[in-house]
């Protein structure tokens, strides 16, 4: 006659088996079936939007008014990006999918860092919230976890990236905006 596992044994097991179905999820977080990481920062301008539009779309402008883009070569809707995070550079190139002047700016990488992005330009008054919204596919779901700590810096990066554009149009007088 074969021996059942007592009552305990078998008990520990499931409970064991039930652990893990809870606790693995958590591990690989919410969005663990999913593999876009999504990230948004947004900042107050105060300069009307027609200003901040035509700042943001100077592709000159963005490397010379932070040190985190270092270089934009902007050709027609497409472009190639270089930017240092955290002291690793990374390159893209970029197609812009939609370009409604004063309100948004939407592209997607073609190659490199693979995402997608949107930035929109929303009058306050006399001034202008700019909102950048990005979607990051790691390779791999099984890498998010790992990734979780260039996500950071991604954030960090975009937040950085906004405060120094700010910076830089309100410096300006308004006269010189639009050149």
């Amino acid at each position: 006659m074969p021996r059942r596992p007592s009552f305990w044994k078998a008990f520990a097991m499931g409970a064991a088996a039930g652990t893990g179905a809870v606790l693995l999820p958590q591990l690989v977080g919410r969005a663990g079936a999913s593999r876009i990481i999504r990230l948004e920062k947004s900042v107050q301008v105060g300069r009307p939007v027609e200003e901040v539009f035509a700042a943001w779309t100077d592709w000159d402008r963005l490397p010379r008014a932070t040190e985190n883009v270092c270089d934009i070569r902007n050709c027609g809707n497409r472009s190639h990006w270089r930017v240092q995070v955290n002291g690793q550079y990374l390159e893209w190139d970029a197609i812009i999918e939609q370009n409604i002047p004063n309100q948004a700016i939407a592209w997607k990488s073609v190659n490199g860092v693979k995402h997608t992005g949107r930035v929109t330009f929303s009058p306050i008054g006399n001034n202008t919230l700019v909102l950048i919204t990005m979607n990051y596919a790691p390779p791999s779901r099984f890498l998010r976890p790992l990734l979780s700590p260039m996500t950071g810096h991604m954030e960090g990066l975009i937040e950085k990236v906004l405060r120094d554009f700010k910076a830089s149009v309100e410096s300006r007088p308004p006269e010189l905006q639009a050149m």
